[in-house]
């Protein structure tokens, strides 16, 4: 009859779940005995409460469900029916066609108001999350399987769980309707986390919301802080990056993310299911990466910031010390060591780190078991990692530790001597070894290993192909952005990407070996038109050496992808302010000169020197020969100092011959060192840093072992009464 209710047959039928309105007959219909605040309505209210309340302003939501967390909420609010037997109340199971009409209706319904509460479709998502969660938790993720699981959740047998596959497009629709309702809320009731898979188009929904747990999202805003993520900045961390990265990261321990997760990470199978769990798990992970606001997700009174502690190499690889990476609106702390008791003082960030980390000593059981510094404003953490990689800091000049190896710039490497066999074979491999150093680290049990870099011939098929054990540490970061590196910067003031003629910088283009060997499209472009080109994967690796084209002055827009963008101009000339250190004498560029640089006329072209000292004393230098493996200067107090010989600058290597740079570095003598110890492979020697001037005697504390060891390891070395006399000082120290 038009004005009959339809009989709902499934495995849960309950009339007091029956709303006012019958959607098939399009009538108010009157039924006794029904509350209003049906179960459906309850779970609703719940959820919107629990997952997309006020509360998670600021966060990326995401609306994980599982039996666990569904009787935490049924004890916590009283609810006395389950999400299956709310939200089978609102089916019709005996329509299949129609099967969601009443849901749908009551989106329609909200569409019409002012959508300020969330779509009333929350807890029959809810419902398809559990199923995804149960499977996600048995590891057999596919289609048919899923909807398996969701029958069983509604425990209905086979002919409802056919309908539910056959149509399930309405859920699919309801997911796309909570994303668009997040989205327009602007971040006050979450970030929305909810992707799809282009293979699975209608569950990818669900199961991109049962991959991680509650418990998986604090931690991994610890591992974000550790990581180095900047807050703001998401195109620096692919999802596929995170995956690897977290892959490494949990290789020896778990860090308490939840098995599910754990299986997904280091499934070894490669098939279509696998591939798309992890296409799944990566687009959520960008999510949270996109939406992180720089803050631990932890309970307290307020929300903590977290960063990173970085390892740096200073003295030219001499001392290891710890820095923290300055925290967003954080200027000036106090942070705790709780192991020691101790705190230290945080400040005057500069080039992104604080000071005040100074006496705050590295030992071995901080990098192979982590260290967190901390208070109630900030979280500080270095993440224990088998081999740790350096690059050299623009701000320092020290070498700093990075998350991963980037190829085209070298890389200082700091392992255990345990992992060293397995590196060297890497390195074999992969690694240009003609360039490759090994030193004794500043610290015991530990090797470095310097200027680090793929060979050329290095292909990514090669990578992908020892992409397990030692090797896989080499394999290069998943990037998704464009950027420029080195350059001749000019204009600071105007911008960060201004640079002379001539001195364009290199461009790091996209790149991600798990697509395979494909082609990656640029695009050039100025008033002039554009210039497109394909670059082989290969070809991306290490970074384009732009500086080899010539550019004309102008603007240029380079473009990779819908996501990577990046401009840049170019200048062959720009006008400064006289800088107050200008020298007083200027030369015209026709090779005459003026005494004063006020005289030359405004439309003539000069060059200005720099303003000189009264008083200006030069660094004493000395030419070493480049075939010295070891330099260690000795003072008459007890000084001992070990110096490594300056590299040779990659664009004097690219451009020059071999003989143009020459046989000898310069090596700059601090005052008070009298000798120079000089070790090649087959001979020492000794030499005086200058023979012109007096020596006064050896006179070392006892306490000089060191300087004692490194005399009498080249006593017969050196000749002469004032050698003969720090040899005799250098017993007496070790007697």
């Amino acid at each position: 009859m038009p004005g009959e209710i339809p009989e709902r047959v499934g495995p849960y039928c309950n009339l007091n779940l029956f709303s006012n309105f019958d959607p098939w007959s399009g009538r108010e219909v009157c039924v006794l005995g029904v509350n209003r605040e049906s179960a459906y309505d309850q779970w609703q209210s719940v959820l919107e409460q629990e997952f997309f309340g006020q509360h998670m302003s600021g966060r990326a939501a995401v609306f994980y469900v599982d039996r666990s967390a569904e009787r935490s909420l049924m004890d916590a609010n009283g609810l006395l029916a389950d999400l299956a037997e709310a939200v089978s109340g609102e089916l019709y199971w005996h329509r299949p066609t129609g099967m969601f009409n009443r849901l749908e209706w009551r989106c329609r319904q909200w569409e019409s108001s002012d959508r300020r509460v969330a779509p009333p479709v929350l807890p029959l998502l809810a419902t398809s999350v559990l199923a995804a969660s149960k499977m996600a938790a048995e590891g057999d993720i596919s289609a048919s399987n899923y909807y398996e699981r969701l029958a069983e959740v509604f425990c209905a047998g086979s002919r409802e769980r056919a309908n539910l596959r056959a149509y399930f497009s309405p859920v699919a629709r309801m997911w796309e309707t909570l994303d668009v309702w997040l989205e327009s809320c602007g971040g006050e009731r979450g970030f929305s986390t909810i992707s799809r898979d282009s293979h699975l188009t209608r569950i990818g929904y669900p199961m991109s919301q049962a991959l991680l747990r509650e418990q998986d999202r604090r931690i991994l805003t610890t591992f974000f802080a550790a990581m180095g993520v900047k807050p703001g900045r998401p195109d620096e961390y692919p999802g596929q990056e995170i995956i690897r990265r977290l892959r490494l990261w949990t290789s020896s321990q778990s860090h308490g993310l939840s098995r599910p997760l754990l299986k997904v990470l280091h499934d070894a199978v490669s098939g279509g299911e696998a591939a798309d769990k992890r296409a799944v798990l990566a687009r959520l992970l960008e999510r949270l990466v996109e939406h992180w606001d720089g803050t631990l997700h932890e309970d307290g009174p307020r929300a903590r910031g977290a960063s990173a502690l970085r390892l740096v190499l200073a003295g030219r690889g001499r001392r290891l010390c710890w820095a923290a990476e300055a925290a967003w609106g954080i200027p000036t702390v106090t942070v705790c060591h709780k192991a020691s008791g101790k705190h230290y003082g945080l400040s005057d960030p500069y080039g992104g780190f604080y000071a005040g980390l100074d006496e705050l000593a590295v030992t071995e059981r901080q990098l192979t078991q982590g260290i967190v510094l901390e208070s109630d404003e900030l979280y500080l953490s270095w993440v224990p990692q088998p081999l740790i990689f350096f690059t050299e800091d623009e701000y320092s000049g020290d070498f700093v530790s990075v998350g991963s190896f980037s190829p085209g710039e070298p890389h200082t490497l700091l392992t255990p001597n345990s992992e060293l066999r397995g590196v060297r074979t890497a390195l074999r491999e992969l690694a240009d070894s003609n360039r490759i150093v090994e030193r004794k680290a500043p610290l015991d049990g530990w090797t470095l290993i310097k200027n680090i870099d793929l060979k050329a011939a290095v292909t990514p098929a090669a990578l992908l192909k020892g992409n397990t054990g030692h090797a896989a540490y080499f394999t290069p970061s998943t990037r998704r952005g464009i950027r420029f590196v080195g350059g001749l910067r000019i204009g600071k003031d105007l911008g960060h990407h201004h640079y002379l003629q001539g001195g364009v910088p290199d461009w790091l283009l996209p790149r991600d070996l798990s697509q395979g060997e494909v082609n990656l499209r640029v695009t050039l472009s100025d008033v002039g038109g554009s210039h497109t080109h394909d670059f082989p994967l290969r070809k991306v690796l290490r970074p384009f050496p732009a500086r080899l084209m010539p550019f004309a002055d102008g603007t240029y827009q380079l473009s990779a992808s819908d996501h990577a963008r990046a401009t840049f101009t170019v200048s062959s000339a720009l006008c400064e302010r006289q800088a107050s250190s200008a020298g007083s004498l200027g030369h015209r560029c026709d090779a005459s000169a003026t005494t004063e640089a006020e005289r030359v006329g405004p439309e003539e072209r000069a060059i200005r020197g720099a303003k000189v000292p009264e008083k200006l004393a030069l660094p004493r230098t000395l030419m070493v020969p480049r075939h010295v493996r070891e330099l260690v200067l000795i003072g008459a107090k007890g000084e001992l100092t070990r110096l490594d010989l300056p590299d040779i600058p990659d664009w004097m290597r690219e451009r020059l011959p071999d003989e143009a740079y020459g046989y000898c570095a310069e090596v700059a003598v601090p005052d008070g060192y009298v000798w120079m110890i000089l070790r090649s492979q087959h001979r020492t020697t000794v030499k005086r840093t200058n023979g012109r001037e007096p020596a006064s005697g050896p006179d070392p504390a006892a306490s000089a072992t060191k300087w004692a060891e490194a005399v009498l390891s080249a006593a017969l070395a050196g000749s002469g009464p004032l050698w003969q006399a720090y040899v005799t000082a250098a017993k007496r120290v070790l007697k």
